[in-house]
């Protein structure tokens, strides 16, 4: 995760009133879009920065996928077409935005890494983005101080001390908060979640290694 990444999370609920949300955006209701790309924003800009290290392209063709799924919006049959829709869409144009860069360079080792490695990267950062959402997910159920404390030291990348430091509690405090909200975020239930939906094994050992 890159250093200094802001966390994801949903600027408001979505799955208690989906249908709803899904009929008034299909008839072109602006604050029913809003809420779709609020709960969406962060996660695809994430998805795109780490395939093409670049926060301001990034923005710039999550931007676009909204502006392209508002124009598709009566084809959008549920909140999960929606999303797979925006997976795509922003998936296919970042492999455009390397291959233009690669040409640019003139470079072919980049344009065969593009034809042989690039399906591999994106399917990881895919699952990579959907993980951290479950884990944030998680992470808002905790009390506000182990809330606060796993957000810095997730999506911050923050130490101990330095989390300490910001909080002014002492090092040990913090440290027996992040244990205590480490370990409930390892009994909540996302490793079953993770298998059933698909998540390929290493991606769930990766993420419960950032959990110990």
């Amino acid at each position: 995760m890159r250093k200094g990444m802001q966390a994801i999370k949903p600027e408001r609920p979505l799955r208690g009133n989906e249908e709803a949300i899904m009929i008034a955006f299909r008839e072109g209701n602006k604050e029913a879009f809003r809420v779709i790309y609020d709960f969406m924003v962060r996660p695809l800009t994430y998805f795109v920065e780490n395939i093409i290290h670049s926060e301001p392209d990034a923005e710039d063709i999550v931007a676009n996928a909204f502006y392209k799924l508002f124009n598709q919006r009566a084809a959008m049959k549920s909140y999960d077409h929606v999303k797979r829709w925006l997976y795509v869409i922003v998936r296919n144009e970042s492999i455009d935005y390397l291959r233009i860069k690669a040409k640019q360079r003139e470079n072919q080792y980049d344009l065969a890494y593009l034809d042989t490695g690039i399906e591999e990267h994106i399917e990881t950062e895919r699952v990579r983005t959907i993980l951290l959402q479950d884990i944030q997910k998680e992470i808002e159920k905790l009390p506000p101080q182990r809330r606060t404390i796993l957000r810095l030291y997730f999506f911050e990348q923050k130490s101990t001390p330095e989390i300490a430091e910001i909080m002014g509690i002492s090092p040990q405090t913090c440290l027996n908060h992040k244990t205590k909200a480490l370990d409930a975020l390892r009994r909540s239930g996302l490793r079953i979640k993770w298998l059933l939906e698909g998540v390929p094994t290493f991606a769930i050992a990766a993420a419960f290694l950032l959990l110990k």
